[in-house]
């Protein structure tokens, strides 16, 4: 008895245990549970408004192309693209907003068409979704591979043949509804999720089925190939019980055509081939039809001559493209830094940025997607400048010494010089000044550097003062040779006595002067310079004294402000 009641109690207290164990697994589960069961309702929601949108995508497909705008008016179109969310430009911004060309169409008409302007709502199982069907035009372009609508119309990219462009109606739905677990997105409200997705609709009139087709029309007229160019051309045909068998009367030297109108190989002769061709159909039906072609040079592009600028200038060039296929495209990505070639003209206008020598490729795409190339080098300098010079203070008869050095450019220096005192010159080739001299007083000279390419980067001057001084000879002696220079302002009278040590000498000489601002006269009796300046600026004054046995100048800046 004592061993049954051992035993019960011990399988009580194993089931507390059990008990709590449980309770304590349920607990831990619960968090997976609910994030499984919100997983579950977010996945269920989305594929509810998949639903919506594919509803909405069949109503699209339901209608034919030409009544997808119906009841639409332009304004009603332009406010619903406006207005549309951030999500949805991508689609909208290759998509030309359209309208019904019902004259009874008001402008701001598409709320109640039958794919509407406004907003849709539809609830299912308790969650509301929003529906909005946006409809535009666009093109296709079959020679881009991309097979992306085309917007606006008439890009550099269309194909010269019409044939390949297909003009289409685009339709974008977007359906959201209220989630608090979806993300924020550009333009649609929080805590909301969003779907969008969208297809495309012929503008082509819808087709008729004839099972009886016609006999084969030959629809290839004209083909153009490139000299030294591997070719592929199809020649094409409407109508015609399939297989069509094709037949050429002549061919460009280096092609070949299948009885499947496929012609390949390498032109190896430029010209025009004047044909006939023949598609026969498996009826044995037929049609004949004359076509050329042409095969032409690849295109080629003559560049600029190799240019040289300095950094700062102004640049213009030209590529001109030639054979092929006009007109051309033009482009480069390898141009000196700050220039850049004009797609449809090939001219090369900027202002250079960086020294370097620089060999850019300029390449010309003609009609056809053909490119042909060319490389030319364009070098690129620093300014000219000249190194400082130091004035200069000799006595007269002594030598005057100093070497001008340029710098920068393209090295191919040619130095001159304005104002020196008679007698002495600059050599052109190495800037050295080396000569005595014989004429007392103060010159500014202005010296000049000029490198080979010349203009006004290439060219840098600087003036200095050279005074020439003497005990024994003639000279000036008012105003100081040290600080002749004049300052005045615009509208005020003015003076200045002119002065030598003549009479000390025994000598009368005489003087004259040029240069003066508007306004100033020198009167020689009095040896005085007077009078009201009327015009601002800077002006080089040159004072000469001058007798039978001697020379005396004094050059001065008068600055009229």
């Amino acid at each position: 008895m004592g061993d049954t009641e051992n035993d019960e109690g011990f399988t009580f207290v194993e089931i507390i245990v059990a008990l709590a164990v449980l309770a304590i697994t349920l607990l831990s589960a619960t968090p997976f549970f609910v994030n499984s069961l919100q997983s579950v309702n977010k996945q269920r929601t989305r594929q509810a408004a998949i639903q919506v949108a594919d509803t909405a995508m069949e109503q699209v497909r339901g209608l034919k192309g030409s009544s997808l705008l119906s009841g639409h008016g332009q304004q009603a179109g332009e406010d619903q693209f406006a207005a549309a969310p951030a999500i949805v430009k991508p689609y909208l911004a290759t998509m030309q907003v359209g309208r019904d060309e019902d004259s009874a169409v008001l402008t701001t008409d598409g709320a109640d068409a039958p794919i509407s302007t406004a907003a849709q709502v539809t609830t299912v199982e308790g969650t509301a979704y929003t529906r909005m069907i946006y409809v535009g035009a666009c093109e296709v372009y079959l020679t881009s591979s991309s097979g992306a609508c085309v917007y606006p119309v008439g890009k550099s990219a269309e194909p010269a043949d019409k044939t390949k462009i297909l003009k289409f109606f685009r339709a974008v739905v977007l359906v959201t509804w209220p989630d608090n677990s979806c993300a924020t997105t550009a333009g649609i409200p929080a805590n909301t999720c969003a779907y969008v997705t969208s297809t495309l609709v012929s503008r082509a009139p819808e087709p008729s089925f004839d099972l009886k087709r016609p006999s084969p029309t030959v629809m290839t007229t004209a083909i153009t190939f490139y000299r030294g160019t591997p070719a592929s051309a199809q020649l094409e045909a409407r109508g015609g019980q399939l297989p069509n068998t094709w037949t050429v009367s002549k061919l460009p030297a280096g092609l070949t055509m299948t009885t499947g109108g496929l012609i390949t190989g390498t032109p190896t002769a430029a010209g025009i081939t004047p044909a006939t061709t023949t598609v026969t159909d498996k009826l044995n039906r037929s049609d004949t039809a004359n076509i050329t072609f042409t095969v032409v040079l690849p295109p080629t592009v003559t560049m600029p001559p190799n240019t040289g600028n300095h950094i700062g200038e102004a640049v213009s060039l030209q590529a001109t493209a030639a054979n092929g296929v006009g007109p051309y495209v033009y482009g480069s990505s390898t141009l000196a830094p700050g220039l850049t070639i004009d797609n449809s003209t090939g001219a090369i206008t900027g202002t250079v940025t960086d020294a370097g020598t620089f060999a850019p490729t300029v390449t010309a795409t003609d009609q056809n997607g053909i490119p042909g190339s060319g490389t030319y080098t364009h070098t690129v300098y620093p300014a000219v400048t000249l190194n400082p010079l130091a004035n200069q203070s000799i006595n007269l008869g002594d030598q005057l010494s100093l070497t001008a050095v340029g710098a920068g450019g393209d090295g191919k220096y040619s130095y001159s010089a304005t104002g020196l005192p008679a007698g002495v010159t600059i050599n052109k080739n190495n800037g050295m000044i080396k000569d005595k001299v014989n004429v007392s007083g103060r010159f500014l000279p202005t010296i000049t550097v000029t490198d080979g390419l010349g203009g006004t980067a290439g060219t840098a001057s600087q003036r200095i003062v050279v005074l020439v001084n003497t005990t024994s000879s003639l000279i000036f002696t008012a105003p100081a040779l040290t600080a002749p220079d004049r300052t005045t302002a615009r509208g005020t009278a003015a003076s200045m006595t002119l002065a030598t040590n003549g009479a000390l000498l025994g000598l009368s000489p005489v003087i004259t002067v040029t240069g003066l601002p508007p306004g100033l006269t020198y009167n020689a009796v009095t040896n005085t310079i007077s009078g009201t300046p009327t015009t601002a600026g800077a002006y080089t004054v040159t004072a000469t004294a001058t007798t039978v046995t001697a020379t005396s100048v004094l050059t001065l800046i008068w600055t009229v402000t």
